[in-house]
Protein backbone atom coordinates (compact mmCIF):
# COMPACT_ATOMS: atom_id res chain seq x y z
CA UNK A 1 0.00 0.00 0.00
CA UNK A 2 3.09 2.54 0.45
CA UNK A 3 4.52 1.95 -2.65
CA UNK A 4 1.35 2.79 -4.13
CA UNK A 5 1.12 5.92 -2.66
CA UNK A 6 4.72 6.50 -3.35
CA UNK A 7 4.19 6.36 -7.17
CA UNK A 8 1.20 8.44 -6.83
CA UNK A 9 3.20 11.30 -5.40
CA UNK A 10 5.70 10.84 -7.71
CA UNK A 11 3.01 10.97 -10.62
CA UNK A 12 1.32 14.18 -9.31
CA UNK A 13 5.06 15.72 -8.46
CA UNK A 14 6.08 14.83 -11.61
CA UNK A 15 3.31 16.59 -13.40
CA UNK A 16 3.68 19.53 -10.96
CA UNK A 17 7.07 19.86 -12.39
CA UNK A 18 6.22 19.93 -15.44
CA UNK A 19 3.23 22.32 -15.90
CA UNK A 20 5.52 24.59 -14.26
CA UNK A 21 8.59 23.98 -16.22
CA UNK A 22 6.68 24.12 -19.22
CA UNK A 23 5.54 27.79 -17.83
CA UNK A 24 8.61 28.65 -17.40
CA UNK A 25 9.57 27.86 -21.08
CA UNK A 26 6.67 29.57 -22.58
CA UNK A 27 7.21 32.77 -20.57
CA UNK A 28 11.11 32.66 -21.31
CA UNK A 29 10.02 31.72 -25.35
CA UNK A 30 7.04 33.99 -25.97
CA UNK A 31 7.73 37.81 -25.97
CA UNK A 32 4.37 39.47 -25.38
CA UNK A 33 0.80 38.18 -23.63
CA UNK A 34 -1.07 37.98 -26.92
CA UNK A 35 1.19 35.17 -28.18
CA UNK A 36 1.46 33.96 -25.10
CA UNK A 37 -2.48 33.75 -24.92
CA UNK A 38 -2.64 32.22 -28.61
CA UNK A 39 -0.59 29.23 -27.99
CA UNK A 40 -2.43 28.62 -24.96
CA UNK A 41 -5.57 28.43 -26.77
CA UNK A 42 -3.80 25.77 -29.27
CA UNK A 43 -4.31 23.58 -26.31
CA UNK A 44 -7.48 23.47 -25.52
CA UNK A 45 -8.32 20.43 -27.35
CA UNK A 46 -5.73 18.59 -25.51
CA UNK A 47 -7.55 19.67 -22.44
CA UNK A 48 -10.71 18.29 -23.54
CA UNK A 49 -8.88 15.49 -24.52
CA UNK A 50 -7.55 14.80 -20.82
CA UNK A 51 -10.67 15.55 -19.00
CA UNK A 52 -12.26 12.54 -21.51
CA UNK A 53 -9.48 10.35 -20.65
CA UNK A 54 -9.83 11.07 -16.88
CA UNK A 55 -13.38 10.18 -17.18
CA UNK A 56 -12.94 7.25 -19.03
CA UNK A 57 -10.38 5.90 -16.76
CA UNK A 58 -12.84 6.75 -14.22
CA UNK A 59 -15.79 4.85 -15.30
CA UNK A 60 -13.16 1.89 -15.97
CA UNK A 61 -11.87 2.16 -12.36
CA UNK A 62 -15.35 1.95 -11.20
CA UNK A 63 -16.22 -1.31 -13.59
CA UNK A 64 -12.88 -3.03 -12.59
CA UNK A 65 -14.26 -2.38 -8.42
CA UNK A 66 -17.56 -3.72 -9.24
CA UNK A 67 -16.26 -6.75 -11.42
CA UNK A 68 -13.63 -7.51 -7.90
CA UNK A 69 -16.78 -6.98 -5.86
CA UNK A 70 -18.48 -9.78 -8.05
CA UNK A 71 -15.79 -11.94 -7.59
CA UNK A 72 -15.36 -11.36 -3.96
CA UNK A 73 -18.82 -12.27 -3.34
CA UNK A 74 -18.29 -15.43 -5.27
CA UNK A 75 -15.45 -16.09 -2.91
CA UNK A 76 -17.34 -15.45 0.09
CA UNK A 77 -19.88 -18.15 -1.04
CA UNK A 78 -18.07 -20.22 -1.86
CA UNK A 79 -15.94 -19.60 1.93
CA UNK A 80 -19.54 -20.07 3.29
CA UNK A 81 -20.72 -23.36 1.71
CA UNK A 82 -17.31 -25.31 2.31
CA UNK A 83 -17.80 -24.04 6.21
CA UNK A 84 -21.32 -25.62 6.21
CA UNK A 85 -19.67 -28.81 5.02
CA UNK A 86 -17.26 -28.37 7.62
CA UNK A 87 -19.53 -27.91 10.06
CA UNK A 88 -22.04 -30.74 9.15
CA UNK A 89 -18.55 -33.33 8.59
CA UNK A 90 -17.65 -32.31 12.39
CA UNK A 91 -21.74 -33.09 13.53
CA UNK A 92 -21.19 -36.52 11.77
CA UNK A 93 -17.88 -36.73 13.05
CA UNK A 94 -19.02 -35.91 16.81
CA UNK A 95 -21.95 -38.62 16.44
CA UNK A 96 -20.03 -41.18 15.66
CA UNK A 97 -17.62 -40.55 18.35
CA UNK A 98 -20.21 -40.52 20.68
CA UNK A 99 -22.07 -43.83 19.32
CA UNK A 100 -18.10 -45.38 19.91
CA UNK A 101 -17.85 -43.71 23.46
CA UNK A 102 -21.20 -45.63 24.46
CA UNK A 103 -20.48 -48.57 22.68
CA UNK A 104 -17.04 -48.96 24.75
CA UNK A 105 -19.24 -48.41 27.85
CA UNK A 106 -21.68 -51.39 26.75
CA UNK A 107 -18.38 -53.36 26.26
CA UNK A 108 -16.56 -52.63 29.52
CA UNK A 109 -19.82 -53.21 31.53
CA UNK A 110 -20.30 -56.69 29.83
CA UNK A 111 -16.35 -57.16 30.17
CA UNK A 112 -16.65 -56.33 33.88
CA UNK A 113 -19.85 -58.92 34.20
CA UNK A 114 -17.60 -61.74 32.25
CA UNK A 115 -15.07 -61.23 34.70
CA UNK A 116 -18.14 -61.63 37.72
CA UNK A 117 -19.13 -64.47 36.13
CA UNK A 118 -15.99 -66.53 35.47
CA UNK A 119 -15.30 -65.74 39.45
CA UNK A 120 -18.70 -67.04 40.15
CA UNK A 121 -17.56 -70.08 38.10
CA UNK A 122 -14.50 -70.30 39.90
CA UNK A 123 -16.08 -70.76 43.10
CA UNK A 124 -18.64 -73.13 41.91
CA UNK A 125 -15.83 -75.61 40.27
CA UNK A 126 -13.94 -75.46 44.28
CA UNK A 127 -14.70 -78.51 45.51
CA UNK A 128 -13.60 -77.32 49.04
CA UNK A 129 -16.14 -74.49 48.81
CA UNK A 130 -19.26 -75.02 51.54
CA UNK A 131 -22.49 -75.93 49.67
CA UNK A 132 -24.23 -72.55 50.53
CA UNK A 133 -21.35 -70.12 49.22
CA UNK A 134 -21.93 -72.66 45.41
CA UNK A 135 -25.94 -71.87 46.24
CA UNK A 136 -25.03 -67.99 46.64
CA UNK A 137 -22.55 -68.25 44.14
CA UNK A 138 -25.14 -69.95 41.85
CA UNK A 139 -27.58 -66.92 42.95
CA UNK A 140 -25.08 -64.60 41.77
CA UNK A 141 -23.87 -65.69 38.25
CA UNK A 142 -27.77 -66.27 37.10
CA UNK A 143 -28.16 -62.67 37.94
CA UNK A 144 -25.19 -61.47 35.86
CA UNK A 145 -26.10 -63.28 32.98
CA UNK A 146 -29.14 -62.43 33.33
CA UNK A 147 -27.69 -58.62 32.84
CA UNK A 148 -25.30 -59.01 30.59
CA UNK A 149 -28.72 -60.76 28.29
CA UNK A 150 -30.69 -57.43 29.27
CA UNK A 151 -27.70 -55.57 27.76
CA UNK A 152 -27.28 -57.65 24.91
CA UNK A 153 -31.29 -57.15 24.16
CA UNK A 154 -31.34 -53.08 24.70
CA UNK A 155 -28.80 -52.94 22.12
CA UNK A 156 -29.62 -52.87 18.65
CA UNK A 157 -27.95 -55.58 15.87
CA UNK A 158 -26.91 -51.98 14.13
CA UNK A 159 -25.31 -50.24 17.25
CA UNK A 160 -23.30 -53.69 17.41
CA UNK A 161 -21.55 -53.05 14.26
Amino acid sequence: MKSNNRLLYGIILTVLVLWASSAGVIILTLDDWSSRGTFGDLFGAINALFSGLALAGLVYSLYRSREELGLQREEIELNRKELIKSRKTQEKSEKALEEQARQLRAASKINGLKILIDYYTGILADAQKPEDIKEQARTRRRELIKEVDSLIDRLSDDELE
